[in-house]
């Protein structure tokens, strides 16, 4: 009886494990697709990471349930007690050691890639700036307007002072993220109360917002999900097969931090517009609305 306890732990651990291993086919609960030009290196660093987890999962498990089956209680048989086993306890730290330190050299070039300030794209007139300020519980955005933009085009250097100077003619928005497909975009990350973070799955950023802290944030996308429908632009745009409320192209702006009792409830949505001209569009249009004169109740 007491061999039959090892065999069900052994039972339900594979049984957990093969589930993981099958729904992503079955459910699609997976990573979602990747938006970016450096997700893909992001990805391979988690799937290295998540191998070799897998693999000492795996081991570790697996003599446990032998252990368990093997030296299971047995009326009338001597126990032998064991202390220590100096050459094994070198192996099973120097083993992890050497790993953590590959992973550690590994992961340098992703990192620097998206974090590193030297690798940010310079503000003028390529880079799409935008500010994202966090507050509880909605993201607030603020662009530049389409003809501050189209001034930067004759004075790069004029870009420069948007995300720390706000103007009369910015552009505001809460909880919707507008860039463009293929563009660089520098994103000043702020917050007005507590600590929030900035997380967008489908571009594999995330950074947390801190107070007093003004944080420079880039990415970009490499394909689009929003279309104009008139005077309205929606996502959920699948473009390689031109059809709309596809979930796989509905993009989430969330925050991975728990700011308070509503956290659930802080998200926006990412809109890639297919290119500039299309975001130009929007943008004016965001801005007419803005300053088109409120009408009386």
């Amino acid at each position: 009886m007491q061999k039959f306890w090892g065999v069900l732990f052994g039972a339900v651990m594979a049984a957990a494990f093969v589930l993981f291993a099958v729904a992503p086919f079955i459910q699609g609960w997976w990573l979602p697709l990747n938006f970016a030009s450096y997700g893909g290196r992001i990805d391979s660093l988690f799937y290295l990471i998540l191998g070799i987890t897998a693999f000492f999962f795996v081991l570790t498990e697996a003599i446990l349930v032998y252990a368990m089956f093997r030296y299971a209680e047995a009326p009338g048989r001597k126990v032998s007690y064991v202390h220590g086993h100096h050459q094994l306890e070198v192996v099973w730290t120097v083993v992890p050691g050497v790993i953590l330190l590959i992973l550690a050299l590994w992961q340098v070039n992703v990192w620097a890639e998206v974090k590193y300030y030297k690798n940010m794209p310079e503000p003028n007139d390529k880079t799409q700036q935008i500010e994202v300020t966090a507050q509880q519980w909605e993201w607030r955005l603020r662009y530049p307007s389409p003809k501050r933009m189209e001034s930067w085009i004759a004075n790069p250097k004029l870009a420069k002072d948007f995300g720390q100077t706000p103007h009369a003619d910015d552009v505001h928005m809460s909880n919707a993220l507008h860039i463009w497909k293929g563009n660089k975009v520098l994103v000043t990350l702020k917050t007005r109360d507590v600590l929030h973070s900035f997380f967008l799955p489908h571009l594999r950023i995330k950074q947390d917002a801190l107070p007093g802290k003004a944080i420079p944030v880039w990415f970009d996308a490499t394909e689009s999900n929003t279309k104009r429908e008139g005077d309205n632009w929606v996502d959920g745009f699948n473009p390689q097969t031109g059809k709309l409320g596809d979930p796989n192209y509905v993009l989430e702006l969330a925050c991975a931090e728990f700011c308070g009792t509503r956290h659930s409830l802080m998200r926006g949505k990412l809109f890639v517009h297919p290119d500039r001209d299309d975001f130009l569009a929007w943008l004016k249009h965001a801005q007419d609305l803005q300053t088109a004169p409120k009408k009386a109740e």
